[in-house]
């Protein structure tokens, strides 16, 4: 029982000295943008800023402009011996890049996800089964893009 309270205590003050410090913390500056940009399939656009909900100020000189382009690629990856796709793979990219009042890029990045999935013969599936992977392929970059900014946009 004693070796347990003294181990506790030794781990406390071992990790309470290794500098650690957290990433989220409360009070963050909140990225402000007057307008944004974005390009690309309307359905994944709508996505994107809807998501993304940077606040709006078109008159705060400090604001950011946000532009984006999305791409969205399917290939073949699996084909069987009939020359029929059995399995594709789905690739969403976001070219994003925030910009100053005068145009001048703050920051950019491109972040790239991609999934496979299985094709069938029935065409209507496979286009609802698409449009979900790529909102969740859209989901997980709206989430490093919310990352990178606040911890790129100080």
């Amino acid at each position: 029982m004693k070796n347990k309270i003294l181990i506790t205590i030794l781990l406390l003050v071992v990790i309470s000295g290794c500098g650690f410090s957290p990433i989220y913390v409360g009070n963050q500056k909140q990225v402000i943008i007057s307008k944004s940009e974005i390009v690309g399939d309307k359905d994944l656009a709508f996505n994107l800023e809807q998501k993304l909900n940077f606040k709006k100020d078109e008159k705060d000189m400090n604001a950011y402009i946000f532009k984006a382009q999305i791409y969205d690629t399917a290939e073949s990856s699996i084909v069987d011996n009939r020359g029929i796709a059995t399995e594709e793979i789905i690739k969403l990219t976001v070219s994003y890049q925030f910009q100053d009042k005068n145009g001048v890029v703050i920051y950019q990045d491109a972040i790239s996800k991609d999934k496979r999935v299985a094709v069938t013969d029935n065409l209507s599936n496979n286009s609802i089964i698409k449009n979900n992977e790529k909102r969740i392929l859209l989901d997980s970059i709206i989430q490093n893009i919310l990352f990178k900014s606040k911890v790129s946009l100080r």
